[in-house]
């Protein structure tokens, strides 16, 4: 706050006596105010009319108007009521004089001859006090001046921001008459403040409001609540518009409404895209109902082919291998050693020609079973596949290790088929010259669950890595194999959501590894929108 530069006290000194008068200023002026003479009641009452005083010194005995008669007088002004009188009076008339005096409101008297140490000290109590309360009202005074300051600062802000806001702002009385509307609200309307003030804001509803809808806000505004709604306006050029609209009531010190102020946002081009994405969405939507009736028309005509291609190939296949066997029976003996070995070639094609049908087969079926997903316990699927393959006829010696397996939501025939054939892939591709050993392990990574089938077999070439999971691709043709398997792990796994892929190095083994979106249980669900306690 700025330094405070305070005047100086006046001091009134009155006597009809030019010399006394002399005397008395003589005396005060140590004190370093500003002392005024008066040679009359009168004079002092001019001087009272015009100017604040600290403290009067009055002479009791003057002609035509005593000192009691101006006391009496000055107590009667508002203004001066309390202002500080001292009686100046002779030792003689002093317990006369006091009487009188202090029945007119004096708060002190000074006897004749005055002796300046006295004067100085009684009247300098009464300067300090008026210094004192002067600085209080000077400082409550600048206090104010600055209080006004801020508030007018507000109060320029707050209209500067409402004049310049990007969105239409309207004030209007407790009736609903316009008094002020900002450049926003213009330029969305098209109606200029003089076209606007003094009327309601109907003209920018006319036919495009209800009744009810009018009476709804008018019932929740003068209940003192905020009305908030989305409504169609028109322009001034006829042209309709949407608004974002939100009123609130405006009180006053004593709690009763005054004025309402209505902001609007002009959505007019956001519902426009909204309805051009909704119609989008139907058209989109009308065409995958389309696109997916046709592509089940033709799975179902592909399955129905593979069917009967199926059945048209079986059929001489069924005759092809019947009449080896016959032949192999019946002429073996009378067979050259050659013929002997074309025949034992054309009965293996027929077994390899029935396998790939039925690959080709279970291939079609994964793609039209329907999948139930439920809770799925993966340590226990990957042990039962693995007893079922040590009881296969034939098994080969395998380590099996297992790390941590997670619970995870899918289709429990179609996960145990993926585990199926990447465990017996994983045995099948070993390597002969050293013990087999498979590790199996999931892990949670973010949102989903990866499993991971480890080997120490045979391994393959990264480089023709993206032919693993394509129909009737092998990477090794030394071992069985119609390369449908791992196609058919592919397939599954799409059809959960996840994703396969594979590592390995020749000679070194390989790693399958599929994933499976992580759905949260309800005890992990309630934890995530548990509020933690402060």
């Amino acid at each position: 706050m700025d330094a405070l530069i305070l005047p100086r006290a006046r001091i009134l000194v009155v006597d009809d006596q030019p010399a006394k008068r002399l005397a008395l200023t003589a005396a005060l002026d140590a004190l370093e105010q500003d002392v005024v003479q008066a040679a009359s009641g009168r004079e002092a009452l001019r001087h009272l009319l015009t100017s604040e005083f600290a403290v009067i010194l009055l002479d009791v005995r003057m002609p035509d108007m005593d000192g009691f008669e101006t006391a009496r007088l000055i107590r009667s002004r508002q203004q001066t009521e309390s202002t500080p009188i001292i009686f100046v009076t002779a030792h003689d008339r002093a317990e006369a004089d006091m009487l009188s005096g202090y029945t007119l409101g004096a708060v002190d008297f000074i006897y004749s001859p005055v002796q300046a140490e006295v004067l100085r000290a009684k009247v300098s109590v009464f300067v300090d006090l008026h210094l004192k309360t002067l600085t209080v009202q000077a400082q409550e005074r600048r206090v104010r001046e600055l209080e006004n300051q801020q508030a007018q600062h507000e109060l320029l802000k707050l209209s500067s921001a409402i004049a310049q806001s990007a969105d239409p702002v309207m004030i209007t009385d407790r009736d609903g008459i316009i008094e002020y509307v900002n450049g926003a609200f213009e330029a969305v309307t098209g109606y200029s403040a003089a076209e606007t003030l003094g009327r309601t804001p109907d003209f920018l509803h006319d036919g495009l409001q209800s009744a009810g809808e009018q009476q709804g806000m008018w019932r929740t505004l003068l209940g003192g609540q905020v009305y908030r709604a989305e409504l169609t306006s028109r322009r001034k050029n006829g042209e309709e518009y949407h608004e974002n609209k939100t009123i609130t009531p405006i009180r006053n010190a004593a709690g009763h409404i005054t004025h309402f102020v209505a902001t609007s946002q002009d959505v007019t081009y956001r519902k426009r895209m909204e309805a051009e994405l909704h119609a989008l969405n139907a058209s989109l939507e009308e065409r995958v109902r389309d696109r997916t009736a046709a592509l089940e028309d033709v799975n179902s005509e592909l399955e129905a082919y593979a069917y009967s291609i199926s059945h048209d190939l079986r059929t001489p296949l069924r005759h092809i291998a019947s009449f080896a066997d016959l032949l192999e029976r019946t002429s073996h003996d009378q067979l050259s050693h050659n013929a002997q070995r074309y025949l034992r070639i054309i009965q293996e094609g027929a077994v390899r020609m029935e396998a790939l049908i039925n690959g080709l087969l279970d291939f079609a079926k994964t793609g039209r079973q329907e999948m139930t997903r439920q809770p799925l316990e993966l340590g226990n699927l990957v042990t039962e596949i693995i007893g079922e393959l040590r009881r296969e006829p034939g098994a080969q010696q395998v380590t099996w290790t297992l790390g941590e397996l997670h619970t995870v939501q899918g289709d429990l025939l179609g996960v145990r088929q993926v585990l199926t054939n990447l465990l017996t892939n994983a045995v099948k591709y070993s390597d002969p010259e050293r013990p087999a050993q498979v590790e199996i392990w999931s892990e949670l990574l973010a949102d989903e669950h990866v499993v991971h089938v480890r080997d120490n077999g045979v391994g393959f070439n990264m480089a023709y890595g993206h032919r693993l999971f394509t129909v009737f691709q092998r990477l090794h043709t030394t071992v069985e194999g119609y390369g449908v398997g791992l196609a058919i792990v592919k397939r599954i796994v799409n059809r959960h959501g996840g994703h396969v892929w594979a590592q390995g190095e020749e000679g070194r083994g390989a790693t399958f590894s599929f994933s499976l979106p992580h759905v949260p249980t309800e005890t992990e669900a309630d934890s995530a929108h548990r509020v933690p306690h402060p």
